[in-house]
């Protein structure tokens, strides 16, 4: 078994800390350049982390990184940073990170902010999606045989069509995909996660789930059994957004954010 690593993180802010956990391929600058001000503006000390691999973190020894393996390295890098407790927000994989985290270590957990995550498991065996779930991982698994220009899109496109569209070797983001688009396949895939179901019907944790209401249906679906199966857990949608929607519909997102933090916020703002 590999040992947790340091993750590379940017720090700002003060107050409770927010550990941001971004998804499969942009690292924590890009991915959450339009909340980590509005949160440190809010009275936190934001701590968005670099997933192994990514950005400019260490991609360690593990041959295949697990959901667990992700979230060790969370709770090393916040232990490392004197972060007893933190409030978590995650998005896509990142969300499934989030989830291991607060299902392993739940009194380090102040809340539980999850967007779109991708718990695809849940789908194999509804008859509704069993189809869609089927078609996604046989085109996850055409990706080495595939131009990444082409496979993206199908791939993407069964989560979220409209950000399906937006990523082509055109965009300006383009690069970062080519650059990591390869970690999504050196880590266990979120079609072979499945959290552990007794201690989630158990979590004591305040948690808000976020869809897009743009996504595909799967990804809704999703995000409502979850908020159903979580004993303390509100379900959410974001108007005009989709997987993105900490990126497409900013304001929106940050405001459902924010205010989350705000109701189990444990100090008064601007306390130590």
């Amino acid at each position: 078994m590999s040992d947790p690593i340091e993750l590379a993180a940017i720090d700002r802010g003060g107050g409770e800390p927010v550990a941001l956990v971004h998804g499969g391929v942009f690292h924590a600058a890009p991915a959450w350049s339009k909340q980590i001000g509005p949160i440190a503006e809010a009275g936190y000390r934001v701590v968005a982390v670099d997933r192994r691999g990514h950005g400019r973190s260490e991609a360690g020894d593990a041959p295949e990184v697990s959901v667990h393996l992700h979230a060790d390295d969370l709770r090393l890098t916040l232990e490392l940073r004197d972060i007893s407790a933190t409030h978590l927000v995650g998005v896509s994989y990142g969300a499934l990170v989030c989830i291991e985290f607060a299902l392993s270590w739940p009194e380090r957990v102040s809340s539980l902010s999850l967007l779109e995550p991708p718990l695809f498991t849940w789908l194999a065996h509804e008859p509704e999606y069993k189809e869609w779930f089927d078609r996604f991982v046989e085109i996850a698994l055409e990706k080495n045989s595939t131009p990444l220009e082409e496979w993206l899109p199908k791939w993407l496109g069964l989560i979220d069509s409209r950000m399906a569209k937006g990523l082509d070797p055109s965009s300006p983001s383009w690069p970062i995909v080519q650059k990591q688009a390869h970690l999504v396949f050196e880590e266990e895939p979120g079609w072979r996660y499945e959290p552990d179901e007794e201690r989630l019907y158990d979590s004591p944790v305040n948690t808000l789930v976020m869809n897009g209401d743009q996504s595909e249906p799967p990804m809704q679906v999703i995000g409502q059994m979850l908020a159903e199966r979580l004993p303390n857990a509100s379900h959410l949608y974001i108007p005009g957004g989709g997987h993105d929607a900490h990126a497409r519909t900013p304001e929106l997102f940050n405001q459902a954010l924010i205010g989350f933090l705000d109701q189990n916020a444990k100090q008064e703002k601007g306390s130590e």
